[in-house]
């Protein structure tokens, strides 16, 4: 089964398109020199709307992790169990992603080290996931 596909738009277009590249894309407030995540019009810290596309280096920590054993949409059932986690960026925004490879259970993640790689998602579509560092 097919798992659920990101809505790409003008807005985020660059992120999705960065993901199939191999390259975290993020943007970058030049009013406030802050790293911004979501896409966005504006800037969420001073409201300047001349916010740029800048790749990331893909390095974060774990800030808080769970292990998904049962799926909220059948597309992943086959990749069930695994460890699905907030990453705090080194340039500070967080995103969400899943940690392949990772310890199912016994051990906390959080504070270690992951680097971004990017995974098939669907047809032509590849998603950001972290693994540890």
């Amino acid at each position: 089964m097919l798992k659920p596909q990101p809505r790409i738009n003008a807005l985020n277009q660059p992120f999705w398109q960065g993901c199939n590249e191999d390259r975290l894309m993020i943007q970058y407030c030049g009013a406030c020199r802050r790293h911004v995540f979501y896409p966005r019009v504006c800037c969420p810290f001073c409201r300047e709307d001349g916010l740029q596309w800048v790749s990331a280096s893909g390095r974060g920590k774990v800030i808080s992790h769970t292990t998904v054993r049962r799926t909220h949409h059948d597309g992943f059932n086959a990749e069930a169990p695994y460890v699905f986690a907030a990453i705090e960026l080194e340039e500070g925004p967080c995103l969400y992603g899943q940690l392949p490879g990772a310890p199912l259970e016994g051990a906390s993640l959080i504070g270690q080290a992951v680097l971004a790689t990017f995974v098939e998602h669907g047809p032509g579509q590849k998603i950001a996931a972290f693994r540890l560092a």
